[in-house]
């Protein structure tokens, strides 16, 4: 990404076929654009995708490498008559400038230029006027700006890897204002008379460090302090309708204790009674404090540099309200998704999935990602996501599919894994085998995270997880797409049928027909996601040097907070080469406030020098960090230093207020085994493998069903009968096995009468016994009490209807008896 330090705008007239835009040009295309058809005022048609291509060219060829290039990625999309054609051509009406004219690319590459900007797409007259309501196709005014961006952008070459030049305003020169701070303490600032009595009798059974399973923030604890600091961040005290507090409580009914409604009504009274008595305050003059930034005075940065060459399919989310997600790749016929379920809007674009939720394209509008990879045999699966969970299982958050066996491509989520499923000449038609992350690495995180899927016949499947390859050997080993199916949906979140909900946020996902190299893949994480903002806060009365600034590269991260991230030491006057500027101690303040979290900067300690100082300035720090938000709309930053320059004021960091450590409950000394511990123990115990695929299909049914957590006072009945079933499936599969068979009964020949004496009965359960018991434990059945109980067992299964005269029966006894043993306490306690 190229950044070009200016201290205004301006446009600079050169000739036509030079760098796109003169001044004068782009005042007379202002005019023309102004109204489609005459001097009326400008009004959005209807929401109508082109039902047409454009019609076949037969005018002149195209004289140079670029109108050809002006001709494949931008003329032929906007010279559709549903589109811009329907005015900017030459026939009728002929509005100028005709653009979009289909009878001579030549004409038409000439007055584009007057309409275009291809040093910033986002910036053309033609993308700020479609943008603002004029003549849209879509029901989004942002979206066909987005679509023609990428137009533009791919005629320019930006998505080749050249990269946009952003350049850098100077903004508004303003200080910080008043806000309210939080008490130093929680008894003096009256916090413990108004929020804390609602927190500790509602909300301490789980959130404090003495509850049965306690769960942090601790702003439950029974230590005032203690739940003072941990509450901090769900309180706003400038908008109180704001905290995390309410609003987990009214609108995503988080443990309410009667009425949503009104027990949000009640968090909301409480935190405004608590705010009440928090005068305003202004920040401290002794502090060396930068000039002042909203969000919305920061330069815009997002999508800078990224690869999109390829992308057939492509999802920003930028919408922020309704039920569709717009297809924004401009690669006909768009593929919007249609939102459906708990799927909510994040700020910062994005969408958060919620359990049940997704979203889906029809199976018409999918078929291009068939047609297109077919064609190329190879593509990519690109996405920012960030997990609300690392326990998920069998979790789907992009999936090309029919249903829950049928699939072309899925990216999943199976614990701290990410699982990359592909229908191939060497896979089922369910995608399996599939490739994992090493489960050890645990790449998975409940954080932002950039994921990858790449595909292409010689290498077969990769997954990349923040620029890098995640590992994994793909046992598939390539092979061929041939056998897709093009009657698939496209779908996030969730599977087509609706049974692999996953949850989380959605930032972005982009789907390309070639498979992404390793440099373009880390070129598109290191251009990042989301609305993001370089922001300036100007230091220049503090540091004496002419225009300069402290930038941060500033993103909303999601609903509830801020990014920020690579701060640099910048002067907007090309004139000026900074030399010996110390920087020490920064912290960021909002609102009039330092929060006392999230403060990442205050150990830095560096200075600027000439020698590393470039045109985009000397970056300060790698670091990013992240600030709660308290709203959106009106959030004020600003820096404070502990020296700046030569100037310095040393800020003090409070001493903590000691805990006095709380004895959790007594918990049970022994456990039980999770659901991966119970599969792995039933394997080695009846000698079938895991992957057997009668013991496999039983286990990925229950799974679910089996304990996640060793706590033995979390095991239900309901896991229980899990666990009976699959113990059930292993010993069944054993005892039809003849060789494992033979392997757990050695010498037992399993003819009809081996029941018929007691004999014969301990002929099946002495090895059962065997089996099931550990060596060396202090406590445990006996051998004898289970040995008895199993005989009770086959003694009553033996008798009735149905007696023991046929070895299928036989059979199916010994497999009850051990299923009775291994599924039972003497195989799942730990």
């Amino acid at each position: 990404m190229t950044l070009i330090p200016i201290t205004g705008t301006r446009s600079t007239s050169v000739p036509i076929t030079g760098s796109r835009i003169s001044g004068f040009l782009a005042l007379v295309a202002s005019l023309a654009l102004s109204a489609c058809g005459g001097g009326s005022a400008t009004t959005a048609t209807p929401a109508v995708a082109p039902t047409s291509s454009a019609n076949g060219y037969t005018g002149p060829a195209a004289s140079t490498a670029d109108i050809q290039a002006f001709s494949i990625n931008f003329w032929n999309n906007v010279r559709v008559v549903n589109r811009c054609g329907q005015c900017h051509n030459a026939t009728s009406p002929a509005q100028m400038p005709n653009f979009a004219r289909s009878d001579d690319v030549n004409l038409a590459y000439a007055q584009a230029n007057t309409v275009v900007n291809l040093s910033q797409p986002s910036a053309s007259r033609v993308v700020v006027k479609v943008s603002g309501g004029h003549n849209c196709w879509l029901s989004d005014n942002n979206a066909c700006g987005q679509i023609l961006t990428t137009w533009i952008s791919n005629w320019a070459g930006a998505s080749s890897g050249a990269g946009t030049q952003v350049k850098l305003t100077a903004p508004t020169i303003q200080s910080a204002g008043q806000s309210k701070n939080f008490p130093a303490d929680a008894l003096n600032g009256g916090f413990s008379n108004t929020v804390y009595p609602l927190l500790t009798k509602y909300c301490s059974r789980c959130h404090s460090p003495t509850a049965a399973l306690p769960q942090s923030p601790y702003f439950a604890s029974g230590d005032v302090n203690q739940a003072y600091q941990a509450a901090l961040a769900k309180m706003d005290l400038n908008t109180p309708s704001n905290s995390r507090f309410v609003i987990r409580l009214g609108t995503e009914s988080h443990n309410c204790w009667d009425n949503c409604a009104n027990n949000a009504a009640a968090m909301l009274a409480a935190i405004s009674a608590f705010a009440n008595g928090v005068p305003l305050s202004s920040v401290d003059p002794s502090l060396v404090v930068s000039k002042a930034l909203n969000l919305s005075q920061g330069t815009v940065a997002s999508g800078s540099n990224r690869f999109d060459q390829n992308a057939i399919a492509k999802y920003e989310f930028q919408t922020g309200s309704g039920a569709i997600a717009f297809d924004t790749s401009g690669v006909d016929p768009s593929a919007d998704m249609t939102l459906s379920g708990p799927v909510t809007w994040a700020g910062g674009w994005g969408i958060n999935v919620a359990a049940g939720g997704k979203a889906q394209a029809s199976t018409g509008s999918s078929k291009k990602i068939y047609d297109l990879i077919e064609a190329t045999g190879e593509f990519s699966v690109e996405a920012w996501v960030a997990p609300s969970s690392v326990a998920a299982d069998k979790s789907y958050m992009v999936s090309y599919s029919g249903g829950g066996t049928a699939r072309n491509f899925t990216l999943g989520q199976t614990k701290q894994d990410y699982d990359f499923m592909l229908r191939s000449s060497g896979s089922d038609l369910n995608g399996m085998p599939q490739l994992m992350t090493p489960d050890t690495a645990k790449v998975l995180q409940s954080s932002l995270q950039h994921v990858v899927l790449t595909y292409d016949p010689v290498n077969g499947r990769q997954i990349y997880v923040n620029g890098a390859a995640a590992g994994g050997i793909d046992p598939q080993q390539g092979g061929t797409i041939a056998n897709w199916d093009d009657t698939f949906a496209l779908v996030f979140g969730n599977e087509v049928s609706s049974d692999r909900s996953w949850t989380g946020l959605i930032k972005f996902v982009a789907i390309h027909d070639r498979a992404l190299k390793p440099l373009q893949i880390l070129q598109n994480f290191k251009a990042g996601v989301g609305q993001r903002f370089f922001m300036l806060f100007n230091v220049e009365s503090v540091t004496g040097v002419s225009k300069s600034y402290v930038m941060f590269t500033v993103s909303q991260y999601d609903s509830y907070s801020y990014l920020f991230a690579s701060p640099t030491f910048v002067s907007l006057d090309p004139a000026v080469k900074p030399d010996g500027i110390v920087v020490k101690g920064i912290r960021i303040g909002i609102n009039g406030t330092v929060p006392t979290v999230g403060q990442a900067y205050i150990p830095l300690n560096t200075t600027v020098t000439a020698a590393n100082y470039t045109t985009q300035g000397e970056v300060l720090s790698p670091l990013g960090t992240v600030i709660a938000l308290q709203n959106a709309a009106t959030d004020q930053f600003f820096l404070t230093f502990d020296q700046l320059g030569t100037k310095s004021n040393v800020v003090l960091e409070p001493i903590p207020v000691p805990t006095v450590p709380t004895d959790s409950a007594p918990v049970a000394a022994i456990g039980v085994r999770n659901f991966a511990q119970i599969n792995a123990s039933l394997s080695v115990l009846t000698g079938v493998p895991t992957t057997q695929s009668a013991v496999n299909q039983t286990y990925m049914t229950v799974q679910q069903q089996l304990p996640s957590d060793p706590t033995l006072q979390g095991f239900l009945a309901s896991h229980q009968v899990g666990i009976a079933q699959l113990a059930i499936q292993y010993c069944n599969v054993m005892a039809n096995d003849s060789s494992l068979r033979a392997a757990m009964f050695p010498g037992v020949a399993f003819a009809s009468s081996q029941f018929a004496t007691q004999g014969g009965v301990d002929q099946v359960l002495n090895p059962i016994v065997a089996t099931a018991l550990g060596t060396g434990l202090n406590s445990q059945p006996s051998a004898q009490t289970v040995h008895d109980e199993l005989s009770k067992l086959v003694g009553k299964l033996c008798t009735g209807s149905s007696p023991c005269t046929d070895t299928v029966r036989v059979l199916a006894v010994t497999s009850a008896a051990c299923a009775a043993a291994l599924g039972s306490a003497t195989v799942l306690v730990n």
